[in-house]
């Protein structure tokens, strides 16, 4: 009986065990892949691979396959499921469609000229110009672009026959069917439930930080104690607010449309961030009561509503700390009533959408405007061919350079000079990324040369290691470029030592080439047509300061009596269409390599424009109803305008340099001084409160852009 009982208590120890290891495996992931888009994503490309090539292999038992075919089935399986993104099914398949024949045809012609060297070499370029060219009209030709160049290359290397044109067409098919399906069918992507799942990982976050703030309330603990947790949590709720976001539709012109439910929603985002920060920021100045805290955590997420909230105001006046409190649960609700019932309107796409239009009327005089910086002294060389040139000059000098160091093997050192372009905006960024793939193709080398050396002759372990490892490149891709380089390299030498040919020579051969491939691209990004600024981008920020700026100038003289509210409106519809133009101007600086839960610098910078839209709106509402101010409220609105205005001058100094020089939250919000706190509670639509929204958004806009660039543009502006 005992020893029955002990082996009960062994089961249920284990089983203990493992729930709590799968536990915390699934708080990783959670944390890491809040919406579990990343694993989506990997798992799609992972199962149109395997279904792609299940079909070759089948087929292959009765009639023998060209290499050339398995090539092309695994380019387009890979790409037709990793890039494309249109809204659509139908969009997405003309997409493949179109990715599937100029591959097919790109590889033959490879293997024709593959004869005629200097020919072939001229040909590749040329394809390589074009890839490069057709970007300008979409992601559709990005993909297509992409495609076109590695389907050359396998032509070049496997030299498929004429005569098996109709098995390159069926591996095509093959590739182009089994990722319509997967992304079209059993894997789709939904926005709106990755956005609804990462919202229940925000307020989980969110939890913590309260929890925390009880820990602090009912301990009297120091405001530091315990600093890295807390930062930790802000740190993460931040990276989750920015991916959340990420899942809203954009309209044509590249980023939110400036009404509607989408702006509403990312707003309310934003406003429920500041409202975390400010209640965090408090804990220097006076901690709320646990009871109030209780109380939020109790009742938070999705289902809260605003019940108590008119009661608790109406019972006199609340001391600031419980004013931060009712503040975010403030926030909260805004979200969910921004959001609705599913389907929600703010995920319709923004194509349509009438705040966008004013957009496209603008785009042309925006994106006109890099053209003025040229100097009049040289030729001008149109803004569209400048990417082409400089990659086909790069790919020129890398093809040169690779075939001395390897007459088979070139082709790697111009596939390294055509990538370190991808999803670059300036020299520096193209450095960088030639950087990372240098160094992640190394530490692939070494790691690789080692696993290959320890796996040789083990077939199935080394097949199971290369689809990991592939697995694991597509889910960090998003991460870091130089850790999914280094994750293929190591597959790369598995998969050759599972043909027979590698050796560790072959790797260091591939690391040379990528070498050379990755110079050559930084070289020529800071000779050729070399991109300091942003353009146009510095240009539309201006503007938009400026608007903003005179708007709360405006505000300023109507609470005082000095003017009426009726300009006040269309003030504010000018501040629309401003942001209109200054997200046309950005949309280029977006990376054409779009994955949904990639936010960029871009759109993260765009989000205090988009509140200050809001909240300039709030502004001119809330004061065009004939409102009238106490003396006190007039103060800390006068107060409010100066801080916004010194914010707007040095924003307007940074210029471009908002989203060019920008970097990521990095836990500096401990050290900042608290926020003023206004001495009254003003709800949401109260003028006071939407300037000092506004005054909250244009302070993180500079602090993000670096210390030393605000700091530099201040002392730019008293000199």
């Amino acid at each position: 009986m005992s020893l029955s009982t002990s082996k009960n208590d062994d089961r249920e120890g284990r089983r203990g065990r493992s729930d709590m290891l799968r536990t915390r495996f699934l708080t990783r992931i959670a944390a890491t892949d809040p919406a579990l888009s990343r694993l989506r994503l990997a798992l799609s490309v992972m199962l149109s691979l395997g279904l792609s090539g299940g079909i070759l292999a089948a087929i292959s038992v009765f009639h023998a396959m060209p290499l050339a075919a398995y090539g092309l089935t695994f380019v387009l399986s890979f790409i037709c499921t990793l890039a494309v993104r249109e809204p659509s099914a139908s969009e997405q398949f003309r997409t493949r469609l179109h990715a599937g024949w100029v591959a097919v045809i790109l590889a033959l012609l490879a293997s024709v000229l593959s004869t005629k060297p200097l020919l072939a070499n001229v040909t590749i370029l040329c394809v390589i110009f074009g890839a490069a060219y057709i970007r300008r009209y979409g992601s559709r030709w990005f993909v297509v672009g992409i495609v076109g160049v590695m389907a050359y290359f396998i032509g070049d290397f496997l030299r498929p026959m004429t005569a098996q044109v109709g098995w390159l067409i069926f591996g095509a098919s093959a590739a182009l069917a089994a990722s319509h399906l997967v992304t079209t069918v059993l894997l789709p992507a939904n926005p709106e439930k990755d956005f609804r799942r990462a919202m229940r990982t925000i307020d989980q976050r969110i939890a913590l930080i309260l929890h925390h703030m009880v820990w602090l309330t009912d301990s009297a603990a120091s405001p530091d104690d315990d600093i890295g947790a807390l930062r930790s949590y802000l740190n993460n709720l931040r990276d989750i607010l920015l991916m959340a976001e990420g899942f809203v539709p954009q309209g044509r012109s590249g980023g939110l449309a400036a009404k509607g439910a989408a702006s509403d929603l990312v707003s309310a985002l934003f406003d429920l961030q500041l409202a975390v920060e400010r209640l965090v920021r408090a804990r220097h100045t006076a901690l709320p009561s646990s009871s109030a805290l209780w109380k939020l955590i109790d009742e938070w997420g999705d289902h809260i509503q605003p019940t108590i909230d008119s009661v608790s105001r109406s019972a006199g006046p609340i001391d600031p700390a419980t004013q931060l409190v009712l503040r975010l649960r403030d926030a909260r609700i805004r979200v969910t009533h921004a959001l609705g019932p599913e389907p929600s309107p703010a995920f319709q796409r923004l194509d349509d959408a009438e705040s966008d239009k004013d957009s496209e009327n603008n785009v042309d005089t925006v994106r006109a405007a890099p053209d003025q910086d040229n100097t009049p002294s040289r030729p001008r060389i149109p803004e569209a061919l400048q990417r082409p040139i400089q990659i086909t000059l790069a790919s020129s000098f890398a093809l040169g350079a690779g075939m001395v160091l390897s007459s088979e093997r070139w082709y790697w050192a111009v596939i390294a000079a055509f990538v370190v372009f991808n999803n670059t905006r300036s020299r520096a960024d193209t450095a960088m990324l030639a950087f990372e793939r240098a160094t992640g193709t190394f530490g692939g080398v070494l790691l690789g040369t080692v696993v290959a050396t320890l796996l040789q002759g083990h077939m199935a372990i080394s097949g199971i290691a290369i689809a990991v490892l592939f697995f694991l490149a597509i889910y960090f891709v998003q991460v870091s470029f130089g850790l999914m380089v280094v994750f293929v390299t190591i597959a790369l030498a598995l998969l050759y030592g599972l043909v027979g040919m590698f050796t560790p020579q072959l790797l260091m051969v591939r690391l040379e080439e990528t070498i050379v491939g990755s110079t050559a691209g930084a070289l020529v990004a800071f000779t050729v047509f070399p991109v300091k600024t942003a353009g146009g981008v510095g240009k539309a920020v201006v503007v938009f300061l400026d608007i903003l700026e005179e708007l709360v100038r405006d505000a300023g003289k109507c609470v005082r009596g000095e003017a009426g509210a009726r300009g006040l409106e269309a003030e504010s519809r000018k501040l629309d269409r401003a942001y209109n133009e200054l997200a046309a101007a950005a949309r280029h600086l977006s990376p054409p390599w779009s994955v949904e839960t990639r936010f960029g610098v871009v759109r993260r910078a765009l989000l205090p424009f988009v509140g200050s839209v809001h909240w300039g709106r709030v502004l001119a509402q809330s004061l065009g109803t004939g409102r009238s101010l106490p003396l006190t409220e007039i103060s800390v609105f006068d107060m409010l305008a100066a801080e916004i205005t010194a914010e707007i001058r040095i924003a307007r100094a940074a210029g471009a340099g908002l989203f060019t020089h920008s970097r990521s939250g990095s836990g500096h919000l401990t050290r900042e001084p608290a926020l003023p706190v206004a001495p009254a509670i003003y709800g949401d639509e109260h003028p006071v409160h939407a300037l000092e929204t506004i005054r909250d958004l244009m302070t993180w806009l500079n602090r993000r852009a670096g210390a030393s660039l605000v700091r530099d543009a201040h002392s730019g502006q008293k000199s």
